[in-house]
């Protein structure tokens, strides 16, 4: 950083590389590739807040794409959507609790239950029914481990930094 705070270009540069590099990742484990990329330049961007434009820009990506993969995230409740101050333009925020999200919101975890109890009446006492039993049980472990994970997260989060950071190396 320059002594006004603002970003050399070098740093620019390597936090782009960093970006892309973090957009891969996400490609890699099943993200759409440019939703990938907007979700990591909104994340590393110094608000966390843009337009389409901006990342379009920023991207070199059509605004049309950028359309899709900020519906794809806001879907995902990665990001949201906020109005610009002052403008009738959109801008697109990273959710303070994103990661919450990536979490807490298995559409599968969330829908599964009443599938599977309607699939195990259905098949009444047979290996088949005992079998969706059984991934019941797992999904009612995972939320419940799920939300005392996650109000750990939280009072972890409350404790003062020096003491969250004394274990990095």
């Amino acid at each position: 950083m320059t002594e006004g705070g603002a970003v050399r270009e070098d740093e620019r540069d390597e936090v782009s590389r960093f970006a892309e590099r973090f957009a891969a990742t996400l490609t890699d484990t099943g993200f759409p590739r440019l939703a990938a990329r907007v979700f990591a330049t909104l994340l590393v961007s110094e608000s966390g807040r843009m337009t389409a434009a901006e990342l379009s820009g920023r991207l070199r990506a059509s605004t049309g794409g950028v359309s899709g993969a900020v519906r794809y995230l806001v879907q995902l409740r990665l990001i949201r959507t906020e109005r610009d101050p002052g403008t009738r333009r959109h801008a697109y925020v990273v959710d303070s609790s994103w990661y919450e999200s990536t979490v807490t919101a298995n559409p599968f975890l969330e829908r599964g239950e009443a599938d599977l109890r309607e699939g195990i009446a259905v098949l009444g006492e047979s290996p088949a029914a005992d079998r969706l039993t059984e991934t019941l049980e797992l999904i009612q472990f995972l939320k419940e481990e799920t939300r005392a994970m996650m109000r750990r997260w939280h009072e972890r989060k409350a404790a003062p930094r020096t003491r969250r950071t004394a274990g990095r190396a």
